[in-house]
């Protein structure tokens, strides 16, 4: 299982009422309506730069809300050239003149460090900016800087408290990183029951790494009875999603014969899947399965390769597999030959 990450919002469908932050609202100039209008009809048929045409003089202008879809566009290279620094100006004027949403962008900009000089505490303040006004991926963001200690100081309590009104709006990625600090949160903040609530939530959305986290709950009876067969359900859905740490977990499910009959070819197919996308520990299991000859013909030559790249990736079973191949090695090689008797 792993932590998550920032959530930094994709160019996705535009939609400019959508995008307007809580508390913003569409300038009052019967112009800049008509214009935000078109420029929503040029969105919705993917004519960026049409839309860029129809914006920029309303961000010249300084409409706020034009501003942040300028910057998104820009972001991305819609209908304007990319240009991630140009696209932080952006967001930040637009932040400055109160759009919940772009204060989200200005900050995650800030914590990635595109486009501006990273500034994990100034993040964390236009973080609390959108989140007070109830924008739920600022909430979540904002937890994670207390959850990691960036900009703020470490704090378990808060951490839950922001991811909390984030998944209570039903954000997947919130959902699942409460689920996780909850699994590894100490004192009261430890709740294994708690845990597979809110990765319930998120697998329910279709979030691949909460559905192997799920899956690992039921595997080790963890929130839940033990339930081999749900593990290898929800394991199934997120390898599906081409998630890797969910193939390599289902791989062992086929080779353990846990929730399902023991299928060697099924657990390489899948130990392969995870391996192709750089899982050590699917490496190595691939490896092993070429030393032994299981699921696949024995191929030892097969067996180094995946070693050595999960080796490469810090998987320690790989480490030792191939230190004791150096040591076999080298013994034989050194062995004293046998003296013949005169």
């Amino acid at each position: 299982m792993r932590s998550s990450i920032l959530y930094w919002l994709g160019i996705g469908t535009f939609c400019l009422t959508a995008l307007l932050g809580a508390g913003n609202a569409l300038a009052d100039d019967s112009a800049d309506g008509a214009a935000l209008g078109a420029a929503q009809k040029a969105l919705n048929a993917e004519d960026y730069a049409q839309a860029v045409r129809l914006l920029k003089p309303l961000a010249d202008n300084g409409n706020a809300e034009a501003l942040y879809v300028m910057g998104r566009l820009t972001l991305e290279g819609k209908g304007v050239k990319k240009n991630i620094a140009r696209a932080a100006e952006f967001f930040r004027l637009a932040a400055e003149k109160g759009d919940v949403s772009a204060m989200n962008s200005w900050a995650t900009a800030l914590v990635s460090g595109r486009g501006v000089a990273r500034n994990f505490r100034e993040a964390a303040r236009w973080f609390r900016k959108a989140a007070e006004q109830g924008l739920a991926m600022a909430q979540y963001n904002l937890g994670y800087l207390y959850a990691y200690g960036k900009g703020v100081p470490k704090d378990e309590k808060a951490a839950i408290d922001w991811y909390t009104r984030a998944a209570n709006q039903g954000l997947a990625p919130a959902q699942y990183s409460l689920g996780w600090t909850y699994l590894n949160g100490s004192g009261e903040n430890q709740s294994d029951t708690k845990a597979a609530h809110w990765f319930e939530k998120a697998a329910e959305q279709d979030y691949a790494k909460a559905q192997n986290n799920l899956a690992y709950m039921y595997a080790e009876g963890r929130g839940y009875a033990r339930d081999p067969e749900k593990a290898l359900q929800w394991y199934d859905r997120a390898a599906a999603q081409g998630y890797a740490e969910a193939q390599y977990n289902l791989g062992y499910m086929y080779e353990q014969g846990l929730g399902v009959p023991q299928d060697y070819t099924k657990a390489v197919e899948w130990y392969r899947k995870a391996a192709e996308q750089n899982e050590g520990a699917a490496q190595y299991s691939l490896g092993l399965m070429y030393d032994q000859g299981t699921g696949v013909p024995r191929n030892l030559t097969e067996a180094m390769r995946w070693y050595q790249l999960a080796a490469k990736n810090g998987d320690p079973d790989a480490k030792a597999a191939l230190r004791s191949r150096a040591r076999s090695s080298a013994s034989a090689t050194h062995k004293p030959a046998d003296k013949k008797k005169p």
